[in-house]
């Protein structure tokens, strides 16, 4: 029985060390800009990493907001503008970034709480039913850059 014990704890730690970070679906690098004028939206930024099969990022919740949206910033006629998305294709094995220009979190009213602790806890959600929590750096206008920024 001890053998058959060892094989199967000697097999799955092959397993697990021969999963590359690009096996893996995973964010990083989240931080929220927080609006220097009371009552407008706060704007959300990360890179979503994709794993093994195709995805779409379907929603992102946080229970210390009041409302959050995935958003585009658009460009017609010369004006740009932003328009809600209903999803984000996050291809596997590939980084989509959210950054200013581009596709982005639109968050109405962060708590307190968050803007005191400096993180804004957050759970995306993918198509394939996977959720992943992440912390977001919280940060005001004037903050110096976080390393993940840089």
């Amino acid at each position: 029985m001890n053998k058959i014990a060892v094989m199967l704890a000697a097999s799955t730690s092959f397993l697990l060390t021969s999963c590359g970070q690009g096996d893996i679906l995973f964010a990083d690098k989240a931080v929220v800009n927080l609006s220097p004028v009371e009552g407008n939206p706060s704007a959300g930024y990360m890179d979503l990493h994709g794993g093994r099969v195709d995805v779409e990022l379907v929603g992102v919740t946080s229970d210390d907001v009041l409302r959050m949206e995935m958003h585009e910033t658009v460009e017609k006629d010369g004006m740009a503008s932003m328009a809600k998305l209903k999803s984000i294709p996050v291809p596997a094995g590939k980084t989509v970034k959210l950054e200013p220009g581009g596709k982005h979190l639109m968050i109405w009213g962060v708590g307190e709480g968050s803007k005191k602790r400096g993180l804004l806890t957050m759970t995306l959600i993918y198509s394939n039913d996977d959720r992943i929590e992440i912390d977001a750096v919280v940060k005001k206008v004037g903050d110096p850059a976080t390393a993940s920024e840089e």
